[in-house]
């Protein structure tokens, strides 16, 4: 899928005049969408992209705490135990950086994350168009 993505990028970057950067934007900034759709409104999501590879991955801050008990919430907190999966050397109240299942995201998260990305391109052929006019 990545060659693919590459191609379809390339694609409008040529044809729309839309820069590749801005496409990667609104790629990040859909899947940031979709992740607080299925994991809730945490500000602790964040999403990286490589623009060589097109792959992406999801990632949450979150907190460390000393029993299972005591995660509260999952999205924020994680055990120790579990932490050690993403870091070594951690102590409770340290932030790991943890990476999240992209795979999980519904139907209804997946269709806004495209929603998204229709609309910048939009947005950014309305800007490529009037700066072409008024230039």
């Amino acid at each position: 899928m990545s060659r693919e993505l590459m191609e379809a990028l390339d694609i409008l970057e040529k044809e729309k005049n839309i820069s590749k950067e801005s496409l990667f934007g609104a790629i990040e900034n859909s899947l940031l969408t979709a992740c607080r759709n299925s994991f809730g409104k945490a500000d602790n999501v964040s999403v990286e992209m490589d623009r060589e590879t097109c792959d992406f991955h999801v990632y949450a801050n979150k907190t460390v705490v000393a029993t299972k008990e005591e995660v509260l919430d999952p999205m924020t907190e994680i055990w120790i135990d579990d932490a050690r999966e993403f870091q070594l050397d951690v102590a409770p109240g340290d932030t790991v950086r943890a990476e999240l299942d992209s795979k999980n995201f519904g139907r209804i998260a997946t269709q806004n994350a495209k929603n998204v990305i229709l609309q910048k391109i939009r947005e950014e052929e309305r800007s490529a168009v009037c700066k072409e006019y008024f230039d």
